[in-house]
């Protein structure tokens, strides 16, 4: 029996074939694909899909073995069922990812006898530990909240690993599996025979855990994390693994099995969060700012998708402080969602660059400032306004982020502007070789580098000389306070200093009095920006005028 055969690659198709055992293929809802020859043997039914071949065997909940998948690489589970005919079924179904589409393979086997405690075992539990699984874990849930009337005291406490990826890398899975193993006992020694201890997948685990005062969980975890303080052996090797834990309480923190067990991974998320090796209590405040801007990265992918248009560009001019002329601009991103409101940059941009929607944005700004700007060419003869863009160091080694950074550097050196990269300095500790050479390619290109914000981060003034840095942009704080000492007026004018000794030209941020400015003047400092002198505003030519007297 074949059906949609043009759907499955040959190359498959022919290894399937030469197998001994019936195989058949499906897709990612588990509709048949192609079966083979030996599987036609003893299928006679038109068969299209795998709950028509067992319509009385429950199939797994595909969000979770979505999940299962993303966070291991694979899924596989076996089915025992006496309901075809009058034979006894056991498929093993293994997902197959096949040119980034989601397959399962089901090798079958007939008339095959196997005990019915232990086909429960196996679906009931991790095959590696031997604890219950994920699905049995929530079953198990349910009906402890089911029995909350006799015992109504219980928290879940889930459990995850801290750089666990990191060791399996080194060591490889199967002292990684070893070291779960070894980790998953520690855990349940620290608990009661009536908790219930299930692993969920890859290093994370979860238990049902009974308690007569809240302070008790307090002490759990206490102890939980000095046993994990003492190192884990594993074949004559010994490896230093910390725990981040999560706990929510029943019924405060969820009503429902589903409830409970995502409020304690939030809580151990926080944890981790808050640098590993230790526990957090579930936080509703936390939570809601999590599931806010989970709201907000939704919006952005949609909009940045499909409604472009609700993002624009604001221009703030930037200024010769000494003579007062115009030397460029910044630009800004702004969001006016018909949804959320003006939604900050400060939150939107962060959230881009942490859920990979980053170049999608920066693609839509390039797109407005060649709309914008670039029309405008009117210049006199050797005079290049700079056009200042903010980047984030993620981008610099990315291949298609660096294709649109050279597509509008060729556009803004045809309308006789000069591309300025701003990268702000708390990311200048993350910079490898290889960033720092694209930014030494880029500046061949005639592409200047600056650093954002400097002063609040590292303040890295012992390798600056070793970066291909064109202008340093001194942060606001050194403007906004007023002391009688004026130590901030010596920090900039040792900052001042130290990169006229390198070349690199300074710019002031946060401009916003006439005192701010004449400060700056009289310091020496060579360009700024700021309220004072001019608020992001929309593109018009008249941004291009000069400074006027404060």
């Amino acid at each position: 029996m074949r059906r949609s055969e043009a759907l499955y690659q040959p190359s498959y198709r022919d290894i399937v074939d030469e197998l001994a055992q019936p195989v058949a293929v499906f897709d990612e809802n588990f509709q048949l694909l192609y079966a083979n020859l030996q599987f036609s043997e003893h299928v006679s039914l038109s068969l299209v899909s795998l709950p028509s071949l067992l319509p009385k065997t429950e199939l797994f909940d595909a969000r979770l073995i979505c999940r299962a998948i993303a966070e291991e690489g694979h899924w596989q589970t076996i089915i025992q069922s006496t309901t075809y005919g009058s034979q006894s079924l056991q498929l093993t179904l293994t997902s197959l990812n096949s040119e980034n589409k989601q397959r399962f393979v089901g090798i079958f086997e007939f008339n095959v006898l196997v005990s019915t405690p232990a086909i429960k075992f196996i679906h009931q539990n991790d095959p590696l530990t031997s604890l219950p699984n994920r699905y049995s874990f929530l079953e198990r849930l349910r009906q402890r909240i089911a029995s909350v009337d006799k015992d109504p005291d219980f928290a879940i406490l889930y459990f995850d690993l801290d750089h666990f990826k990191d060791i399996n890398e080194l060591y490889g899975h199967e002292t990684g599996d070893k070291l779960l193993n070894a980790c998953a006992e520690k855990i349940r020694q620290m608990l009661r025979k009536s908790d219930v201890l299930a692993r969920l997948s890859g290093d994370e685990f979860a238990a049902v855990v009974e308690y007569g005062e809240d302070h008790e969980m307090q002490y759990l975890c206490h102890r939980l994390m000095r046993s994990f303080e003492r190192p884990v052996s594993v074949e004559r090797q010994t490896f230093q693994v910390s725990i981040s834990i999560g706990i929510a309480f029943y019924p405060e923190q969820g009503m429902t099995e589903q409830q409970l067990l995502i409020n304690a991974e939030k809580a151990m998320f926080a944890a981790k969060k808050s640098g590993r090796a230790q526990f957090q209590l579930f936080d509703r405040k936390q939570s809601l700012k999590t599931e806010n801007q989970q709201r907000i990265v939704e919006s952005l992918r949609n909009s940045l998708q499909y409604e472009p248009e609700q993002f624009s560009a604001a221009y703030q001019p930037l200024y010769n402080l000494q003579t007062g002329a115009f030397s460029g601009v910044e630009v800004l991103s702004r969001w006016n969602s018909p949804e959320l409101g003006t939604v900050p940059p400060d939150e939107f941009i962060a959230l881009a660059e942490a859920r990979g929607l980053i170049n999608l944005h920066s693609a839509r700004m390039f797109a407005l400032i060649e709309r914008d700007v670039l029309s405008w060419c009117s210049w006199e003869k050797g005079f290049k306004p700079i056009l200042a863009v903010n980047v984030s160091v993620q981008q610099i080694d990315d291949e298609a982020f660096k294709a649109l950074i050279l597509t509008l550097n060729n556009k803004v050196k045809a309308a006789n502007w000069q591309l300025e990269l701003e990268v702000i300095e708390s990311q200048l500790m993350t910079l490898s070789d290889t960033v720092i050479e694209q930014f030494t390619q880029w500046r061949e290109l005639g592409i200047r580098i600056a650093i954002d914000d400097f002063g609040t981060g590292y303040s890295c003034l012992a390798y600056l000389h070793s970066l291909p840095i064109d202008k340093l942009k001194i942060d606001r704080q050194f403007l906004q306070t007023q002391t009688q000492s004026r130590k901030e007026d010596q920090i900039i004018y040792a900052i001042l200093s130290m990169a006229n000794a390198l070349g690199i030209e300074v710019l002031a941020e946060g401009i916003e009095t006439p005192e701010q400015f004449e400060r700056l003047r009289q310091l020496g400092c060579q360009t700024g920006q700021g309220y004072g002198l001019a608020r992001p505003q929309p593109w018009h030519q008249r941004l291009m005028a000069p400074l006027k007297d404060l």
